[in-house]
This record gives structure tokens, C-alpha cells and sequence, in this order.
């Protein structure tokens, strides 16, 4: 699988940490479900996200750059949905 321009991190596939599908949901709502399940999370602790509104792709990694949150990579996926992995930096 290939990295998507949104990101030129390399996939994070063997990723340990949660994994939160918003599969149907769309901006600005995606951003504040991983906002919720981020603040759920330990500092260090990772979340792959999986969405399927293509303007979260760009939208939630910016969000959540904005936010102190890391940005490990964004993961083009099978049937038009990605995966974009974040580490949790601050609370």
C-alpha cells in the first residue's frame, strides 16, 4: 500500500494502539470524534483513524497538527477509505 499525498510519512500498518472506523461520518464530524477518543487516550498512545470522506483526509491531520497531535501517516486503503495514524502528544 502506498502513502497518500497527505502525508509522506510510510504506512503504519504494524502500528500498535486503538482503532476508531468513521466510515460514513464527514467533517467536521470526524475531527471531533478523534478529538474524543484521543482525550480517551494516554499520552504516547496511537490511533488509527479510518475514514471514507475524502476531505477528512486533509482535514484531520491539519486539525490535529493545529491541536499538538502527531501526524504519523496517512494509508490509502481499499474502497475509497484511508487510514490516518496520530499520536497522542497533549492532553
Amino acid at each position: 500500500m502506498t502513502s497518500s499525498s497527505a502525508s509522506s510519512s510510510p504506512p503504519t500498518e504494524s502500528l500498535p494502539g486503538e482503532t476508531l472506523d468513521l466510515s460514513g461520518e464527514v467533517c467536521p464530524f470526524t475531527f471531533v470524534r478523534t478529538k474524543l477518543a484521543l482525550e480517551a487516550l494516554p499520552i504516547g498512545a496511537t490511533l488509527r483513524v479510518i475514514v471514507d470522506h475524502e476531505p477528512a483526509v486533509r482535514n484531520l491531520p491539519r486539525s490535529a497538527r493545529e491541536w499538538g497531535q502527531e501526524v504519523l501517516g496517512t494509508e490509502d486503503l481499499p474502497g475509497a477509505r484511508w487510514a490516518i495514524d496520530l499520536r497522542k502528544r497533549v492532553r
